[in-house]
């Protein structure tokens, strides 16, 4: 009874250092952290470094994996880093599991020592020490449920029900690899599988051959998990999963037949050099889980291409990630200042050539633009445009510390003008929706048409560096009130149902202040860079994107 509540303590101990370490590791790598790797992930180096930091902390590829998926996706990281980043954050994995193969209880004394130092400092209430200090408990709990286990296996090694089940662990290598391959998909991560195994293979209850199996089983479900749980995303999100998936698993695949030959053909070849590293079974389970993961770092560097060419062909790029691309951002350029405002400007005039497509659902189809998305495609891309151009636009100032502020702060207004701007049409053109044509008032259709015409103006008036565009929209968006006050009178008299009728309030409402935001951007003086002023050398090196 002392042993089985000894490695139920132990095991509970485990999981809850693994989700401390986890959940705090993550809050630490938030905020400013994030920012700063935003950043310093177009650096040599720095991708590799903090892959294996992230895996090394986490304890997670996939944890790893959807932290990138986040950067992929808000436009700050490029697919060919996350997936160099990823192998070696499968790297960073096995430092735990080495740590743990050694006898580590005078540092499992020390770490909880220190955290209990750290309570009674008070630096658990401290924002800035909290996660730190939570990072290390979980770490001195996660070892510390490990020597438990550790010593329950030592207790019970012996005992009949136990030979069984190793017995049956080892009895084939099939077994093993299945064990691994199903632990892994349910705890989603190949490093727990191993550390659970070690006490195992510490007692010598579990031979290399199984251990060996039950760690490719484990490379592969833990692939398969991220796989699974990537299966409701697209485009770029997926495809990182997929290319995690494929340098595990080759690296799986070119492992075993090395295990197979020395195995039976007695060529001396993975485990002979492992054997000659360390005469300590658990030590010989973590090199062996190292070279794992190496071998994905080495697949990577020899065939990142590929994989993510394979990758895209069975995820393409979703419509949201064609449309909302930044057309002339530039990551190289956010070191040269001029240039790099020249770009945001080029994006955010683009941007307003897109206003008037958020109101194309409300228009006949025979006047809408050629090449229309729809409003939720549409809103998506913008918005998604949008915040690369915010960060973008933190990333030079960051390069360019001595680059006047007030460039900035007119870029960051424009950028916040425009967001208010279309999240009011695409409410606008939700509620006009909303109501069936039928029982739109004549005024309903005045009021899209008006609209349509004015943002047509605007986006003349982004580019018009004479102004005369800009008057013009000035005068079109003058004082409107009494017109909305008759358009009001007239919706209220009747003829629309109760629902419709607030939703035609609601629309006509947003179109006041649609208005008058216009005034507002009419008012912002002229940029002095337009699309037409574009350096030569920009233009040739801007990517090409969907048309918008």
């Amino acid at each position: 009874m002392n042993v089985a509540a000894t490695a139920s303590a132990g095991l509970g101990l485990f999981f809850v250092g693994m989700r401390l370490v986890s959940a705090h590791v993550r809050a630490l790598s938030g905020g400013g952290v994030r920012r700063w790797l935003a950043g310093a992930l177009t650096r040599t180096g720095v991708p590799a470094l903090a892959g294996f930091i992230s895996g090394a902390l986490t304890q997670s590829t996939s944890a790893v994996a959807f932290i990138a998926i986040g950067l992929i996706s808000a436009g700050t990281l490029a697919m060919p880093v996350a997936v160099g980043m990823l192998a070696w954050a499968s790297v960073g994995t096995s430092v735990l599991v080495l740590l743990a193969a050694i006898d580590v209880k005078t540092l499992v004394l020390y770490l909880l020592a220190l955290t209990g130092l750290g309570f009674f400092s008070g630096l658990e209430q401290a924002e800035r020490t909290r996660h730190l200090v939570f990072s290390l408990l979980g770490l001195g709990l996660l070892l510390f449920g490990l020597s438990m286990l550790k010593g329950a296996v030592a207790e019970v090694r012996d005992e009949l029900w136990m030979r069984e089940f190793v017995e049956f662990a080892g009895s084939g290598v099939a077994v093993a690899f299945l064990a691994g391959f199903i632990i892994a998909v349910v705890v989603q991560s190949s490093s727990i599988v191993v550390l659970l195994a070690l006490p195992l293979v510490h007692e010598g209850l579990l031979n290399m051959d199984a251990t060996a199996m039950m760690i490719f089983g484990a490379s592969v479900g833990a692939s398969v998990a991220v796989a699974l749980l990537a299966s409701g995303l697209d485009g770029a999100s997926r495809q990182l999963a997929l290319c995690l998936a494929f340098m595990r698993t080759a690296a799986v695949a070119i492992l075993i037949p090395l295990y197979l030959v020395e195995r039976y053909f007695h060529v001396p070849l993975l485990f002979a050099g492992i054997r000659g590293a360390s005469t300590s079974l658990s030590t010989q389970a973590g090199l062996l889980f190292l070279i794992a993961q190496l071998t994905s770092v080495v697949f990577v560097a020899l065939f990142k291409g590929r994989i993510i060419s394979l990758a895209q062909s069975l995820s393409p790029t979703s419509a949201v990630e064609a449309l909302g691309a930044p057309k002339y951002l530039i990551d190289e350029a956010s070191d040269d200042a001029t240039t790099a405002i020249t770009l945001v400007r080029l994006e955010y005039v683009r941007l307003v050539a897109a206003l008037p497509e958020f109101i194309d659902d409300l228009r006949p189809e025979s006047e809408r633009s050629a090449h229309s998305p729809g409003l939720a495609l549409r809103d998506a891309a913008s918005r998604s445009i949008l915040v690369q151009i915010e960060q973008f636009l933190s990333v030079t100032l960051h390069a360019n510390p001595e680059m006047d502020a007030e460039i900035i702060f007119d870029a960051r207004r424009r950028l916040t003008a425009l967001t208010a701007l279309q999240d009011s049409l695409a409410q606008f053109t939700a509620d006009m929706l909303s109501v069936l044509p039928s029982e739109r008032p004549a005024f309903a259709n005045a009021l899209i048409e008006g609209l349509h015409a004015i943002l047509g103006v605007a986006v003349d008036a982004s580019t018009d560096l004479s102004g005369e565009a800009s008057s013009l929209l000035l005068v079109l968006t003058d004082e409107r009130g009494a017109l909305l006050d008759r358009v009001r009178a007239e919706l209220l008299s009747g003829g629309v149902s109760i629902a419709g009728r607030e939703k035609l309030l609601s629309a006509t409402l947003l179109f006041e202040r649609i208005v008058w935001m216009l005034r507002q951007l009419a008012r912002l003086p002229a940029f002095a860079d337009s699309a037409s002023a574009m350096p030569a050398a920009v233009e040739a090196h801007a990517p090409a994107a969907a048309s918008t």
